[in-house]
């Protein structure tokens, strides 16, 4: 079940999400922006690992989201499935499992341009994380 949903705004679409742990909201947040996207089926036909550095959680989310961005752009690679092998507020260890979209073979539904601070929330709660990062499209 997702645990994200987005926000529209003028000419960007947020992304609002929730998680147990830092790590869960940090996946949240990737399948977030995957469904910016595409809402088409992603296969698990390669890997990929990720390692992110930031001096906050904040940037450290907008490192995360360029980067997943930054492999669709130069390689057209999506991911399904999203390991955080570690995380804490300053670094981020990932395995992402996915494939190599075909753009004729799937609807691609929405070009982003950009991961950015606008607005930008990670905050830990009583019953859990939640945060909130808008899109440039």
């Amino acid at each position: 079940m997702a645990r994200f949903r987005l926000l529209e705004h003028t000419a960007d679409i947020g992304i609002e999400a929730a998680g147990e742990s830092l790590a869960d909201l940090f996946q949240q947040t990737a399948f977030g922006l995957r469904q910016v996207i595409t809402s088409s089926a992603i296969s698990l036909q390669q890997e990929r690992r990720v390692s992110i550095t930031a001096e906050d959680r904040e940037e450290l989310l907008v490192n995360w989201l360029s980067e997943l961005l930054y492999l669709f752009e130069s390689e057209l690679f999506l991911a399904a499935e999203i390991d955080i092998e570690s995380i804490d507020e300053r670094n981020l260890l990932a395995r992402l499992r996915g494939e190599v979209v075909d753009p004729t073979k799937i609807d691609i539904e929405r070009e982003v341009k950009a991961i950015t601070y606008h607005q930008i929330k990670v905050e830990e709660h009583t019953d859990g994380w939640r945060a909130q990062v808008f899109v440039d499209l």
